[in-house]
């Protein structure tokens, strides 16, 4: 044998060590690209599932407040909730309107660990019961729970 242990043989093949570093390179960067979309996709999902809870939580508060036979009063209402494991605090605000059978209801939602942060709103209209509006007990809800409550003129509710 004539090649000694150092000796680079003619026309053999094979990676240089800066071909090596540079292809390292390609794939790290690579890697950190792939996993800043991951976080960016997981982060983005965490938002919309915590905006659609809190979303849930300001309408469930309204709809309380429809189902009572009360008329709220002008002010507002403080309090929490758990819902999807996650503590909420929630503000619900009465507003007087131009009409005094109706006040109009906006629920604030945020999380408890975070109070200033609404990331849920909802907002909607009671109306005094008996005060002879053709919108009935509510924006959208009839008596049965379908639909303005004057839908039609005839006792079966067909328009004529």
């Amino acid at each position: 044998m004539n090649s000694r242990p150092h000796e680079v043989v003619a026309g053999s093949k094979g990676f240089t060590l800066i071909e090596v570093l540079v292809a390292m390179s390609i794939v790290v960067i690579s890697f950190v690209a792939l996993y800043s979309g991951l976080l960016q996709m997981v982060s983005a999902t965490t938002l919309m599932q915590e905006k659609t809870l809190a979303t849930w939580i300001a309408y469930d508060r309204i709809t309380e407040l429809r189902l009572t036979d009360e008329y709220p009063d002008v002010g507002e209402l403080e309090g929490e909730v758990e819902m999807g494991r996650i503590n909420w605090r929630y503000v619900r605000e009465i507003r007087a309107t131009a009409s005094d059978d109706i006040r109009q209801v906006i629920v604030r939602v945020a999380p408890q660990d975070d109070p200033e942060n609404y990331i849920g709103i909802a907002s909607g209209a009671i109306l005094r019961r008996g005060s002879g509006s053709p919108l009935g007990r509510g924006a959208g809800n009839g008596p049965d729970g379908q639909g303005n409550a004057n839908q039609g003129d005839t006792p079966d509710g067909i328009n004529e």
